[in-house]
């Protein structure tokens, strides 16, 4: 599973005042943040790596930000990145769309040092398992269709001999290939692998 040391995190800060950026990204620094500034939503969607441990606080009140739609656009490309929208009180409504729209959260400016700080770690803890999750798909992306029909099975909790009846094969056939997919994905129980194959469908 990927680290959750703030080091190892960085938070793609989005907005198009300069001040605006350095002071955050100042602050976040200073917390032990890595941080990454951009002065406009389609920078930041221009050079986004979905494989950095991170999230995303982006200024709801950019003059470009729907035309991005940067919620749209990560969905598009199938990331689901954490992102904290900050803005005035008069943006509160479109605040609450982008929550309903899966944002971690809204916060009105100036916001407070404690409640941005308590906002990232959980969005790091979000993106921690965002990253678990992607690291077992990609395990999982190699198990041969026999193995996935299987491993499908028995995680609904068919025993190796109804798995066997039920494709009408050798129970040995299922307990070899059932062996092989556990191995890909680096577990020791069938407990274990429904664990780990139902972060992917949760």
């Amino acid at each position: 599973m990927q680290t959750t040391s703030a080091g190892r995190f960085t938070v793609f800060l989005v907005n198009h005042d300069q001040g605006t950026l350095d002071t955050l990204s100042s602050l976040l620094r200073s917390a032990g943040y890595t941080t990454k500034t951009y002065t406009s939503p389609k920078a930041f969607l221009d050079e986004h790596d979905s494989s950095v441990h991170g999230c995303a606080v982006l200024e709801l009140s950019m003059p470009d930000l729907k035309k991005a739609n940067v919620q749209q656009e990560l969905a598009k490309r199938d990331i689901n990145r954490p992102i904290i929208f900050l803005g005035e009180n008069g943006s509160i409504p479109a605040g609450a769309e982008a929550f309903k729209s899966g944002a971690i959260d809204f916060l009105v400016k100036p916001a407070q040092k404690s409640e941005l700080l308590s906002v990232i770690k959980t969005a790091m803890k979000r993106d921690s398992n965002r990253l678990h999750c992607q690291a077992i798909a990609k395990r999982m992306s190699k198990f041969t269709s026999r193995e996935r029909l299987i491993v499908a099975l028995v995680v609904r909790g068919m025993s190796d001999k109804h798995v066997a009846a039920a494709l009408r094969i050798r129970e040995m056939t299922v307990k070899t290939n059932l062996s092989r997919a556990m191995k890909k994905l680096g577990v020791n129980s069938v407990a274990d692998l429904v664990r780990m194959t139902g972060k992917i469908s949760s």
